[in-house]
């Protein structure tokens, strides 16, 4: 019998948003990424381009390391018929940028 593999992923999220709806589709595109240092890289260089406009106001953000599913035609499915959410199996926060 062959497993389907699952894969490891890390996005980021202002740390306002509440966690039970973290993962409800919102039409707002995720930034989805291959290791945790390019997350970092993204959350610092978008800082920055915040605290560089003195209008803007840097809310505190979270790095996420997501699991998904193991890829199968029904979780694929439900990923393109639900959205993210669907298709993880789990997330944590590994790291909150002030």
């Amino acid at each position: 019998m062959s497993q389907e593999p699952s894969f490891t992923f890390y996005t980021y999220s202002a740390a306002t948003e509440p966690e039970e709806q973290r993962w409800a589709y919102t039409g707002i595109p995720d930034n989805f990424f291959g290791d945790v240092h390019s997350a970092r890289a993204a959350v610092l260089e978008l800082r920055n381009d915040v605290i560089d406009d003195p209008d803007g106001e840097w809310p505190r953000m979270h790095i996420e390391k997501i699991e998904t599913l193991p890829v199968s035609k029904d979780t694929l499915l439900a990923f393109l018929n639900d959205g993210v959410g669907a298709f993880i199996k789990r997330y944590e926060i590994v790291e909150t940028i002030d």
